[in-house]
């Protein structure tokens, strides 16, 4: 959806295409477009002459002679073009404007979620699309700063979510909100009341920088939005949050973390715009024999808590009767024994590894459970949650940073074989199924293991005492 910045851009476009242009005829091609009425916004408008077009929050206002208004908002897919009256209309076009020069505006929106709304000079701003809008943050001083900070002392909101409502401060959109939070170093999930006053004069004063930037450089093109025919706006090149989330921090180098506030993807970086929290779960995971048990142990010595989801998936292997008999249905096996039988277990899958996957959607959503329910009993403190499919069984989602221990294969081959030569080869195998080498890239700290085990756990201790500054 076309933000401040574009609709600004778009604005400053039309002015020098409509200004002073008679309009000769109007096509409505999709009537419910215009929500105050068709045939009256025909009537009206025909024969007027464009002054001016101004902008309030992500609404285009267009001033034509006689007092007559109307208000157009473009939502997500919504577009002006200007063609020659000889050049076809498109396949998306809604309204048709006919000027005296032989050319043509044509409101285009492919998605039909576009609005325009008939007004005049003296009530426009009392529309209710106009005046439930909060100030733009060009608008906003101290005295709207106190206003906010009152208006949200019980909000629970995510305080992404509150930049997003345009009652309280309008223009900001979902790729300005991102960037506001990131260069103010604020948690875009950070409670609403829990926003002082100078957090939020700090949101406002970058909120105009950013905007500024962004009208500077004609906005951002982003997938479908261009601020007219064949224009494109340049300010994507400077985004440093939005559309990063596979990308890390310029400033910290942490990965991006990507989530969803108020069903809006939202990307920040862990480190820079933390929110300090009583507990952190902290996921580990990495290739076999890569030393994710070294690093567990490092954990242990300095009194962390660590839950081992192989421990889980051990005790629901030996204890729980229901995944025992899914087991053997699924891979019509029969185990001699009152518990999955590992071994026998582990030679189906060598003869058939495809059935690797179904194992692991039954097995996955046990462990998922069985870990909540540990984390839940954690209120304070780091707590380390070892996954070796972390993001195969979407377990990263639970963590607020992951640690990944990586090996080169010759080291790796060497330690497997050094705990078991028969099943060395086996266990890589086994390992060249994970996804690991293809998600590392998303973890926070990489640790490579191949060195000496003391440089390893040196490396844990660094991460574990900066863990620590972002406990309160």
């Amino acid at each position: 959806m076309p933000e401040l910045p574009e609709v600004e851009t778009i604005k400053n476009v039309l002015i020098p295409i409509v200004k002073n242009h008679k309009i000769l005829a109007i096509e409505v091609l999709r009537p419910q477009t215009i929500i105050s009425g068709s045939e009256q916004f025909v009537k009206t408008v025909t024969n007027k002459t464009f002054l001016d077009v101004t902008r309030i929050g992500k609404f285009l206002i267009f001033h034509l002679s006689d007092d007559v208004v109307f208000l157009s908002h473009l939502r997500m897919e919504g577009k002006y073009f200007e063609f020659e009256e000889k050049d076809d209309n498109g396949k998306h076009a809604r309204v048709v404007f006919h000027l005296d020069n032989g050319h043509k505006l044509v409101y285009d929106d492919s998605r039909c979620f576009g609005i325009i709304k008939l007004s005049n000079e003296s009530i426009y701003r009392q529309e209710k699309e106009i005046a439930q809008l909060g100030k733009e943050p060009f608008d906003i001083d101290d005295e709207y700063l106190k206003y906010l900070l009152k208006k949200c002392q019980k909000s629970t909101h995510p305080i992404k979510a509150t930049l997003l409502d345009q009652t309280l401060i309008s223009g900001l959109g979902n790729i300005y909100a991102d960037e506001t939070l990131y260069a103010s170093k604020m948690y875009p999930l950070k409670p609403t009341n829990e926003v002082s006053l100078s957090e939020w004069k700090n949101l406002i004063k970058n909120a105009v920088i950013i905007l500024n930037k962004a009208i500077v450089a004609g906005g951002s093109t982003i997938r479908s939005y261009h601020p007219g025919k064949d224009i494109s706006g340049e300010f994507q090149n400077e985004l440093n949050a939005y559309g990063h989330k596979d990308e890390r921090c310029p400033i910290c180098h942490s990965h991006y973390h990507f989530t969803f506030v108020g069903g809006r993807g939202t990307t920040y970086c862990p480190e820079c715009q933390f929110l300090k929290k009583d507990a952190l779960v902290i996921g580990v995971t990495g290739k076999v024999a890569a030393g994710k048990s070294t690093v567990l142990n490092v954990f242990k010595k300095r009194n962390i808590i660590t839950i081992s989801s192989d421990e889980i998936v051990h005790e629901l292997y030996k204890n729980n009767k229901d995944l025992k008999e899914n087991i053997e249905k699924s891979f019509n096996l029969k185990f001699e024994i009152d518990e999955v039988d590992v071994t026998l277990l582990r030679e189906h899958l060598k003869r058939h590894p495809k059935d690797q996957k179904r194992l692991e959607r039954l097995v996955h959503p046990l462990v998922i459970k069985v870990a909540k329910e540990k984390l839940n009993n954690i209120k304070k403190g780091l707590v380390t949650l070892e996954v070796p499919l972390l993001y195969e069984s979407k377990m990263d989602k639970m963590c607020d940073f992951v640690i990944g221990v990586d090996i080169d294969p010759k080291n790796q081959l060497e330690r497997l074989k050094k705990r078991n030569p028969n099943s060395a080869l086996d266990l890589m195998k086994i390992n060249a199924s994970s996804k690991f080498e293809f998600n590392k890239d998303k973890v926070d700290y990489l640790l490579l293991n191949n060195s000496l085990k003391k440089n390893l756990e040196s490396e844990v201790n660094e991460i574990i005492n900066k863990l620590l500054n972002h406990l309160n």
